[in-house]
This record gives C-alpha cells, sequence and structure tokens, in this order.
C-alpha cells in the first residue's frame, strides 16, 4: 500500500478550488488561515487575499456609514442595500472558487492588488 503526499502547492494539501472557495467561505480569517497556511498555488493566494480585501472594505464601510447615519438619517436607508450588495458578492466569488474560477470583483481586485503586491493567477 503506497501512500501519496498532498500537493504542497496548496494550504493544507487542499485541492485548490476548495481552498480558494474556504477562503472566501470565512471571510477575512479564511482569507488568512489560506494565505499564511502555507503552499505556493497563485488562485488559492489570490483568492485568499481578496477575500480578506473584500471583508475589509465592508467592515469599513459599514462602520462609516453606521456613524454618518447618525448625523444624515437618510443614509439609513442605504445600509440594508449595501448589506445585500456584499451577501451577494459574498456568495458570488464562494461558488465561483470553489467551481475552480478565478474572481475579480472590480474595485476591490485593483486594491488587493495593490494592498498586496499580487496579480491573479491567469
Amino acid at each position: 500500500m503506497s501512500v501519496s503526499q498532498p500537493p504542497s502547492d496548496t494550504p493544507f494539501g487542499l485541492q485548490p478550488n476548495v481552498a480558494a472557495g474556504l477562503a472566501y467561505l470565512f471571510g477575512i480569517i479564511g482569507g488568512i488561515v489560506m494565505l499564511v497556511g502555507g503552499g505556493t498555488n497563485t488562485f488559492v493566494k489570490w483568492a485568499a487575499a481578496q477575500s480578506i480585501t473584500l471583508w475589509g472594505v465592508y467592515i469599513v464601510l459599514e462602520f462609516a456609514l453606521m456613524f454618518l447615519t447618525g448625523i444624515v438619517h437618510i443614509l439609513g436607508l442605504i445600509l440594508p442595500l449595501i448589506g445585500l450588495l456584499w451577501f451577494v458578492l459574498w456568495l458570488w466569488t464562494m461558488i465561483t472558487a470553489f467551481q475552480g474560477k478565478e474572481v475579480r470583483v472590480p474595485v476591490i481586485a485593483d486594491l488587493t492588488a495593490n494592498i498586496f503586491k499580487t496579480a491573479p493567477a491567469t
């Protein structure tokens, strides 16, 4: 009986699509775990970095709008819309990553490339 080693280019020996999907599924924490979890797979590294950026932007945006809602009450109508938009983005990125396809969220992808000094796998 032979034992094969898991792929060494992905975190924890996971398949690239599973590692990338988990990076999106668990938000910032999943992104950090997959980014520092080892491996050199650029598809997984990009998904992890973009997940961190996506959720970081969401958190900052929500806090800023919550603060501004106290000043300008009409902004309170925008908060649920942004939450819905981010929920759809989260589903889209996660499902697409689990399918093994690279995701480039407009604006977030450019921000990710600048912050992490990395580029998508393609």
